[in-house]
């Protein structure tokens, strides 16, 4: 893979320049080359990690394979300048460069393509249906989507994260998909209590009450007395 053989040069080079410093000539050129490989090999390990989730997403329809071909030319270009002799920083730099260049854009693509692929998906569910469950899985059904609606939003993309979104998003979807849709005088009165300016208590009936109590529904109603 490219990025393993970008890798196994910075190790390579890494080995040598031990070996360098293993003798009285050349420490500090060993020294030299062991920090700039180190600094490669943290760029090239991110790189690595974007490369994966941009695979994972593939995996889930939500993003195309990654396109390597600019890392092939990076890796030959430093393959060619570090083949007679230790590299100079001016080397390690640019290549350095290259692989944070090509990292950001991967993440900025992979965090687009999660985003809009996680979105659909809570999009898709028939989150309508949550008050037709039990107390107790309405419960969980809401801290589900909760989390679910977290991992879409989330700032730093992890495999870890996505396999959470995933494992998360079945037990929601199996929990909701042989329920019946909620009455419609039920939306009809959520849909009155959530336009603005807000009904007052005087609008609500007894009735309404009981229907929000009926599907547990009054615990997510506040009620505010108007000029406090």
């Amino acid at each position: 893979m490219t990025i393993l053989s970008v890798y196994d040069k910075a190790v390579q080079l890494q080995n040598r320049a031990r070996q360098i410093a293993a003798g009285a000539v050349g420490e500090k050129e060993a020294t030299r080359v062991l920090s700039r490989t180190k600094e490669l090999r943290a760029a090239l390990a991110e790189l690595r990690n974007q490369v994966e989730l941009s695979h994972a997403l593939a995996g889930l329809g939500a993003a195309a394979k990654p396109d390597l071909a600019g890392i092939d030319a990076a890796r030959t270009a430093f393959d060619r300048k570090a083949r007679n002799g230790l590299p100079s920083d001016t080397v390690f730099n640019t290549a350095r460069r290259k692989v944070q260049e090509f990292t950001d854009r991967l993440k900025g693509d992979n965090s687009e393509a999660w985003s809009s692929w996680a979105t659909a998906r809570i999009a898709g569910l028939p989150l309508a249906r949550i008050p037709m469950l039990s107390a107790d899985e309405r419960e969980a059904a809401r801290g589900r989507e909760k989390e679910l609606r977290q991992a879409a939003a989330a700032k730093n993309l992890s495999k870890a994260g996505i396999t959470l979104f995933t494992g998360t998003y079945a037990i929601l979807a199996e929990a909701l998909h042989d329920k019946s849709d909620p009455p419609k005088e039920l939306l009809d009165l959520l849909d009155r209590l959530e336009k603005r300016p807000s009904p007052t208590l005087r609008d609500i009936t007894d009735a309404d009450i009981a229907l929000l109590r009926q599907f547990d529904m009054d615990l997510h109603i506040t009620l505010q007395r108007t000029g406090a």
